[in-house]
């Protein structure tokens, strides 16, 4: 009997002792997957419903050359930029049926002007969660959150009239904060796209530090009147989503929001992007950044940045 046991022992450690495959070591980190029994007792009808968690984290630290128009803060600039991006996204999807998406994404970088002046790059810190769930075929349910603020303080550089360069503050941590928010109706494309229209959209603004009025001198900030630090609006609101990947070196991101206030114009936030990978931890891309919001310009507001830069994904 003793022989018995020491054997079983023997078999026990030695599958204790067998390494995980490089696909299981993957599923360890980047795809969980998680099974829920509906009964107590599992048999051999019984339903399962199962969760799949999968992340993914990318850090690229670039070099790239800016060129912008119609900005208020700085019309028709061009300078060199050292930019960081960190993109980190979870998903929690039951196949099929219900996905849960959240990312968190922040820029900040260094610019340089050719008039030797240098400062931050306006940082961008964005925290989207969406949420889809398949009614039949393509056509899913969806809803649709993203708050978009500054961590550090951003100055933008204007001449007075007698030809002298000054520094204004511009925006700052919760100055403004951008809430967006709606729920409807989506198509579908695996892989491809999603386009969602919003039927009940939501817009909310506000502003930390009410100083930023008389730094300025304005009487509205971001549609905020003076002696006000919040605005709500509610309306219509259209979001199109494209992330696909080609043969694992090219990727094509487009991501476009418009949001229409029953009463304004309509507001539109749009990031195109096109990364070539050139090896395992160096890739160049370019991409356009297209906005218009009428409580802070009404000109249309185009950025271009083209960057080489160092990637680490986990």
């Amino acid at each position: 009997m003793c022989a018995s046991w020491g054997g079983r022992g023997v078999v026990f450690l030695g599958i204790c002792l067998i390494s995980a495959g490089a696909v299981g070591q993957n599923l360890v980190w980047k795809d969980s997957v998680v099974l829920f029994s509906l009964n107590q007792k599992a048999g051999p009808a019984s339903l399962l419903v199962k969760f799949r968690i999968v992340q993914n984290m990318e850090y690229t630290l670039a070099f790239s050359n800016f060129i912008s128009a119609n900005k208020p803060d700085q019309p028709n600039i061009c300078q060199i930029s050292f930019l960081q991006h960190l993109n980190y996204q979870a998903q929690v999807i039951r196949d099929g049926k219900f996905k849960i998406v959240n990312s968190f994404l922040h820029d900040l970088g260094i610019q340089y002007f050719f008039d030797s002046i240098s400062r931050f790059q306006p940082d961008e810190s964005t925290l989207v969660t969406r949420l889809e769930y398949s009614l039949t075929g393509h056509l899913v349910f969806s809803a649709f959150s993203q708050f978009t603020t500054r961590i550090f303080n951003t100055y933008s550089y204007e001449t007075d009239q007698a030809g002298i360069s000054f520094k204004m503050h511009n925006e700052s941590f919760l100055t403004p904060l951008r809430w967006t928010f709606s729920a409807g109706f989506g198509w579908t494309y695996p892989r491809f796209a999603t386009i969602t229209i919003g039927l009940a959209s939501g817009k909310f603004t506000y502003i930390r530090d009410k100083g930023i009025f008389d730094q300025r001198k304005v009487t509205v900030f971001y549609g905020i009147p003076k002696g006000k630090n919040h605005l709500i609006e509610y309306g219509l609101s259209f979001h199109l989503l494209i992330d696909r990947n080609f043969k694992d070196r090219v990727r094509w991101n487009c991501d476009m929001m418009m949001f229409k206030n029953y009463n304004k114009p309509v507001d539109l936030v749009m990031k195109n992007l096109i990364g070539i990978r050139i090896n395992k931890y160096f890739k160049t891309g370019v991409q356009t950044n297209v906005s218009y919001e009428s409580a802070a310009s009404r000109a249309l507001q185009v950025e271009n940045i083209i960057s080489l830069g160092f990637t680490i994904n986990l």
